[in-house]
């Protein structure tokens, strides 16, 4: 019962720590923070493109990537796919809020993965080491203007969970789980593809 209250009890800070860091994304929306000093630049020009994956999609994807059509990026296409499908619904700026999320998942798995990775650490240690993720100059600013690589790396980060728990329980569910994270990864930011390598 004692051993249950205590980790009660870093649950709470784990929460608390978590949700005020967060709030100071949310207030980063509010400022139109942007401390790469491109970010918001990357996130307008791309959310040209979603416009034009809804005024005519298969245009858009067919020569997505082409600069002199205005369509010119490094980037897949299959996240501002999805962001066009929600920007049907939403503002721009709701948009900017729901993506936000992602920065509280990615913290959440990154603690996960620090205390498997960790045993022997304080959790209380754990939980600062995990919150510095919503401090980083570079994640804030593309969680803050939408960008295909703040999703990518929460699905990266995922996938080192699941790589984790299979290095202490080698099992076909952990392995499976690995290998679709670290696709989903790849697919909505293609650097991350080198990773199936190392896993596979």
């Amino acid at each position: 019962m004692k051993n249950n209250s205590k980790f009660s009890h870093f649950t709470h800070h784990y929460i608390f720590i978590f949700f005020i860091l967060y709030l100071t994304v949310l207030l980063g929306i509010y400022f139109n923070e942007d401390n790469l000093g491109g970010a918001a630049h990357d996130s307008i020009y791309h959310f040209i493109i979603v416009q034009k994956f809804n005024e005519n999609f298969f245009y858009t994807f067919s020569n997505f990537g082409k600069h002199e059509l205005g369509l010119g990026t490094r980037n897949s296409p299959i996240f501002w796919v999805f962001i066009s499908l929600f920007s049907k619904f939403l503002s721009f700026d709701l948009i900017r809020i729901l993506n936000s999320l992602i920065i509280f998942a990615t913290g959440i798995v990154f603690y996960k993965c620090l205390v498997i990775k960790f045993k022997n650490f304080n959790h209380f240690s754990l939980i600062i080491l995990a919150s510095m993720i919503f401090l980083s100059p570079s994640l804030r600013s593309l969680v803050i203007w939408p960008y295909s690589l703040s999703w990518g790396l929460f699905f990266f980060i995922l996938s080192i969970y699941y790589y984790l728990k299979f290095q202490n329980n080698f099992n076909l569910k952990s392995s499976l789980l690995i290998l679709i994270n670290v696709i989903f990864a790849a697919y909505i930011y293609p650097s991350f593809s080198v990773f199936y390598i190392f896993y596979f």
